[in-house]
């Protein structure tokens, strides 16, 4: 063969392409991790019990959430995305687009009821009981 560098050129891309598939391939799917853990769906009642535990996120407000009601729209194992309205000590509820990852644990973010802008808040917590 006249040209070896040419062949190792070629093997070295295969070579590379191959595993930028592979890693792409590897990236999280939440749904597909929580059916391959075989986890129990998340209840409304546990999300609301985790959400219970936090403190207000708004600037100069303080306090336990006294309430909260959370909602799923679809029926998948984790259902996110969840809202939910949290009543704080002070008024107004805070309103939450929350997601529960596969480790059960939960992020989200959100305003105040009533308001259209403003700084966004976030919620974060672990971990979301089975019921």
């Amino acid at each position: 063969m006249r040209r070896p560098a040419l062949l190792v050129a070629l093997l070295l891309a295969v070579g590379l392409l191959a595993t930028a598939l592979a890693l792409r391939g590897r990236e999280g799917n939440t749904q597909f991790v929580a059916q391959q853990q075989g986890l129990l769906p998340v209840s409304a009642v546990a999300l609301q019990r985790l959400i219970l535990t936090t403190s207000d996120p708004r600037p100069g407000h303080g306090g336990r959430a006294a309430g909260v009601r959370c909602v799923s729209a679809h029926p998948s194992a984790l259902g996110n995305p969840w809202t939910c309205v949290v009543r704080y000590p002070r008024l107004p509820r805070v309103r939450f687009a929350v997601d529960v990852h596969a480790d059960r644990s939960i992020s989200g973010v959100g305003h105040p009821e009533g308001s259209a802008g403003g700084t966004a808040l976030s919620v974060s917590g672990c971990c979301v009981l089975a019921p």
